[in-house]
């Protein structure tokens, strides 16, 4: 209890991470305006039917919380190499000799905030739909489906925020953590979609599409992506299996 207080204390305190938190829901409210305004005006048919119109289309936009992964993968980043960064790692594992509590307490701050994260984006996302599609022809809503993403994104933010913290720690030097965290995000991932076409539901984007119900996407279609059972898998896989490597090196590797 003492490192989860210690850690709860340590996030809260520190104002980069509510600059990212602010950043984050300021990114979804974007992404909804323009899936509204923005794209259906250059795209306007879809096999002879308005976008707006699509219910896949509509269920992206409620979705269109997902997209702030970015920045919950980067508190989880920035976190844990700020650690080493200002040297307060030491003072941490010098209290806490023994570093299995240190780091779990840390998984656990960390998958909470990125799930409390999730719920506000989702209800940025969600308010901000049911505003800007007020008055205009559109699918309705699908209250149901819309319950179903906020489970998902809840706990995909939740693994995206405990990946930042492994890369972190994996890393220790803060730029090359976030320089390489971006690359892959931005770079990565969306090349190695137009390459090989099975690649993307087996990435972390994927995966959180997949749980997401996100099946309008960069013209992808549900046929394309995983179920949400099997995008959950995908997304606890790479928790675990980048969790415990980092976990592995951190507990066995000096700190200076």
């Amino acid at each position: 209890m003492n490192a989860l207080r210690s850690e709860i204390r340590k996030l809260t305190s520190t104002k980069l991470t509510w600059w990212l938190a602010l950043a984050s829901f300021a990114f979804t409210a974007l992404n909804v305006v323009l899936l509204v305004y923005l794209v259906p005006t250059n795209a306007q048919i879809r096999d002879n039917t308005v976008l707006l119109e699509l219910p896949d289309y509509v269920t992206s936009i409620v979705a269109a919380c997902g997209s702030a992964s970015v920045f919950i993968l980067l508190i989880g980043v920035l976190g844990l190499t700020g650690e080493y960064r200002h040297m307060t790692i030491t003072a941490t594992f010098l209290a806490s000799p023994r570093r299995w509590p240190v780091l779990l307490s840390k998984a656990a701050v960390f998958g909470v905030l990125g799930a409390l994260l999730g719920i506000v984006n989702f209800a940025v996302s969600y308010a901000l739909a049911r505003l800007t599609l007020a008055g205009k022809v559109h699918a309705p809503i699908d209250t149901s489906l819309a319950g179903k993403i906020l489970l998902g994104v809840m706990l995909g933010f939740a693994i995206y925020a405990i990946l930042g913290m492994a890369v972190g720690a994996l890393l220790r030097n803060q730029i090359a953590a976030v320089i390489i965290a971006l690359v892959w995000v931005l770079l990565v991932q969306p090349l190695l979609g137009v390459f090989f076409s099975w690649a993307p539901k087996w990435l972390p984007g994927g995966a959180l599409d997949s749980i997401l119900h996100q099946s309008y996407q960069g013209g992808r279609t549900t046929a394309d992506l995983l179920p949400a059972w099997g995008g959950a898998l995908v997304l606890i896989g790479y928790a675990v299996v980048l969790g415990a490597i980092a976990a592995g090196t951190t507990l066995r590797r000096d700190v200076t």
